[in-house]
Formats: structure tokens, sequence, C-alpha cells
């Protein structure tokens, strides 16, 4: 399964440093990082907020653990 993984600086703080917001979206696990630069494009020319950063998680079950 993958999911990708996208950090939104949503405002400032009193000092003046940045505010992160994470939002995960579940993608299929062909989804390329083509794919993931294509969606954060067209999400970052619509949102009020700017993404500082989008990464491709990517996680596999090992089985039970006993």
């Amino acid at each position: 399964m993958k999911k990708l993984s996208v950090r939104w600086i949503v405002g400032e703080n009193e000092q003046g440093e940045p505010i992160y917001k994470r939002q995960t979206l579940t993608v299929s696990d062909n989804f390329t990082t083509t794919d993931a630069q294509t969606v954060v494009n067209i999400f970052d020319k619509y949102s009020k907020y700017t993404c500082e950063s989008a990464q491709i998680v990517s996680t596999e079950s090992v089985g039970d653990v006993e």
C-alpha cells in the first residue's frame, strides 16, 4: 500500500516561524513520483496554503507477529 504525504505551511506563529499541517492520501501501488508531482502541483495551485514537501510512503505487511 502507498500513501502520498503532503506537508503544508498553514501560517506563522508569533515568532514568524511556519506552522505545518500534514495531509495523507491513500494512492494506488503503481503511483509514481511523476504522479505525485502532478497531484501536488494541482493541490498547490488551488490551495490557499503552500506545499512545503511531499513524500510517497510505501508500507508492506510482514505477516503476523507472535
